[in-house]
């Protein structure tokens, strides 16, 4: 652990599918019959974890939540792997490991990490359709359309808002994972894309 507070900003687009059938319940602050699971692709855009340059890193977490009660999300998240990009270097990955480990945003679900992997992940987008492959997972959602047929829903004003901002509402074609002694696969479930953008400091790197 450092001594001295490191400064950090991180900015991009994070991409999530999970495991409900329609949207989310846990975006309209309800409860679930039983927990969900998650998929987070983070794309970041912009980036510094102190002078280190973390642009265009591609990471994804795969939650297992603990708890059914929406109240419960952000506060005890769930357990699972980190996936970070084989293409970072040595010296993002110093500090990309506690970033996403020690939950430095404060706003990943992800709360006991079952390990870190460093492998091939690739992001292909088709029109309004990104796809997403890594060794031990994949998912693939599309952009809901609004009434116009063309700009995808939104959700304005979520619970989430303090930490992602303009919402997309997506419909997840697919999203399969097996890793860690979990193995799950989902058709047609609740996806979204979002925008992030977090700065602070900390002397958890």
């Amino acid at each position: 652990m450092s001594k001295e507070r490191i400064s950090w900003n991180s900015k991009g687009t994070w991409y999530e599918a999970c495991a409900s059938e329609g949207h989310c319940s846990f975006y309209f602050g309800r409860d679930r019959e039983e927990s969900c699971k998650s998929f987070q692709l983070f794309q970041f855009d912009e980036g510094k974890i102190g002078d280190v340059d973390i642009s265009g890193v591609l990471a994804i977490n795969v939650v297992d939540l603990y708890s059914n009660k929406a109240m419960d999300v952000m506060v005890k998240g769930g357990e699972g792997g980190v996936y970070i990009s084989d293409k970072t270097t040595e010296e993002q990955r110093k500090y990309l490991e506690p970033y996403f480990t020690k939950n430095i945003p404060g706003s990943v679900l992800l709360r006991d990490v079952l390990g870190i992997k460093y492998v091939d992940i690739n992001l292909e987008q088709v029109g309004n359709t990104y796809h997403v492959k890594m060794p031990y997972g994949e998912m693939k959602l599309s952009y809901t359309p609004g009434l116009d047929g063309k700009n995808p829903q939104r959700l304005e004003n979520s619970i989430f808002g303090v930490f992602l901002s303009d919402l997309k509402i997506c419909n997840t074609h697919f999203w399969k994972y097996n890793d860690f002694g979990k193995n799950w696969e989902f058709i047609n479930r609740s996806g979204v894309i979002a925008s992030f953008d977090g700065k602070g400091k900390s002397r958890d790197f």
